[in-house]
């Protein structure tokens, strides 16, 4: 600015900083370029600017009209124009729209807001988010040939949105507040031109992709094809563990005929087992009669996500025991107090971990690791061919053999695990999507790791709220103050 501007002179008032200036050169007419011009008149405006040691700064721009005389030019007076200090009819100059918008793009709206009122910018969080909005007016949007598509959670299990991404640019390109087929669908309207969508084995997106854009070729992701399927495993993994327990508790029962009472702590997980069972045939029977899972759950006062797992599971589905040292030492000690042999085998294991090592290849296992899986397979044998199983698919999505995949959905749907055959049966009905995914080189994992710093900075930006909320002196919830 001190290329375009004098200074006129600089006085302190009581609510800040007072700059008056005037531009150095007489300026052209800017329809004509003409030089032949003539001063008019002049008036003064106020901008604000970037604050002084947290004081508010005001500049005074004496702005001057000229009169232009071509006689030809249709325009006969104009005002002078500094584009570089302050837009047209604007009333803050540009450096401070820039900074509003830099920190309005990084916090939000309300945390920005409070943390400019602390350095000495007055503004509210609605003009904090019109400044952040307008860093982007005027730029033409390149159009999109490969989209990539996946949510992301307002709150999590309650309330999603969708997140957009270019992947041939590697950049996101629009955030939609909800999640639905239609209003994927009307985005894709808006923007004809994708050829390739990338998503997850959501039914959503898969109908509001053919809704909006239906030449476009469609493409599972497959970092959720591996997730969903360590999911099934880890459900598989539980059922076996579950079975393992009842089968060791019968074979000792029948050793131990004499014994009648049970131990507290085996008492204590029959009452809570088979209060639970009571609930399960309650959500079975209003299941039969008509009524929806939200209504079912309501009615039971259960989350909806139970109900949804209880009539999909093909029994009930027993509660999922965490790996736990007090247990087994407990199980020992029962074992001492019955008079049998103490064993040494570990009966409780978490189903996540063990999933995660079934799921890796031998090559990748530590050594560790290896005595913590066979571990787990002497204590439930079938867990060798649920690694093979799964190997296998893994092998399919490594060396691309997208001729294997049928052969493999095949034997994992006429296998013993109920919930690799179910997963495996739903690949049926995205056959084209999963050979895609094997096929070609497009997958979602650049928009996993935005959706992921997403929820990391939301999380953040709730912090710095809360810590600007109470910055004044005032206590913190933790009784110290900040």
């Amino acid at each position: 600015m001190p290329e375009q501007l004098v200074l006129e002179g600089v006085e302190e008032t009581e609510t800040g900083i007072v700059v008056r200036v005037r531009a150095k050169k007489t300026p052209r007419c800017p329809t004509c370029a003409g030089s032949l011009v003539s001063y008019h008149s002049g008036y003064r405006r106020r901008v604000r600017d970037l604050p002084w040691q947290g004081r508010r700064v005001q500049i005074r721009l004496h702005t001057r009209r000229f009169r232009c005389r071509n006689q030809e030019c249709e325009r006969k007076i104009f005002a002078e124009r500094l584009p570089d200090v302050v837009a047209p009819g604007a009333r803050e100059t540009s450096r401070l729209n820039k900074v509003v918008g830099l920190v309005g793009y990084a916090l939000g709206g309300l945390p920005a807001c409070r943390l400019l009122q602390r350095l000495g910018v007055s503004i509210s969080r609605d003009t904090v988010l019109r400044r952040v909005k307008a860093r982007n007016r005027g730029r033409r949007e390149p159009k999109v040939r490969v989209l990539g598509v996946d949510d992301w959670a307002w709150r999590k299990r309650q309330h999603y949105g969708t997140m957009l991404m270019d992947l041939e640019r590697r950049r996101v390109i629009d955030l939609v507040p909800v999640r639905s087929a239609s209003s994927f669908a009307n985005w894709l309207r808006s923007h004809p031109g994708v050829d390739i969508i990338t998503r997850d084995r959501s039914s959503l997106y898969a109908e509001g992709g053919r809704q909006g854009a239906p030449g476009a070729v469609q493409i599972l992701d497959r970092y959720h094809l591996v997730s969903n399927l360590s999911e099934a495993v880890e459900c598989e993994i539980q059922q076996m563990q579950s079975n393992g327990r009842a089968a060791l508790e019968g074979q000792e029962g029948g050793q131990n005929r004499k014994r009648k009472k049970l131990t507290w702590i085996e008492a204590r997980r029959q009452r809570c087992r088979q209060a639970r069972y009571q609930r399960y045939l309650a959500v079975v029977e209003l299941r039969r009669q008509g009524y929806t899972q939200l209504a079912i759950a309501e009615r039971i006062g259960i989350r909806s996500e139970t109900v949804a797992r209880w009539l999909n599971a093909p029994g009930f589905p027993e509660r999922r025991i965490r790996s736990d040292r007090r247990r087994d030492q407990a199980r020992f000690l029962q074992d001492q107090e019955r008079g049998l042999p103490p064993s040494r085998m570990q009966f409780n294991y978490s189903a996540g971990r063990i999933a995660a090592r079934v799921m890796k290849p031998p090559r990748t296992l530590s050594a560790v690791q290896v005595r913590h899986l066979e571990a787990f397979l002497r204590f439930c044998p079938e867990g060798h061919k649920l690694r093979k199983l799964v190997l296998q698919f893994r092998a399919v999505l490594q060396w691309r053999k997208t001729d294997k995949l049928s052969g493999w959905m095949e034997r994992a749907v006429g296998s013993q695990f109920p919930f690799v055959a179910q997963f495996a049966k739903t690949l049926h009905r995205h056959l084209e999507a999963v050979e895609l995914a094997i096929s070609t080189a497009w997958n979602n994992g650049p928009l996993e790791g935005h959706v992921n710093r997403l929820n990391d900075c939301r999380l953040k930006a709730g912090r710095l709220s809360l810590r600007l909320k109470h910055c004044e002196g005032a206590p913190s919830p933790t009784g110290q103050k900040i």
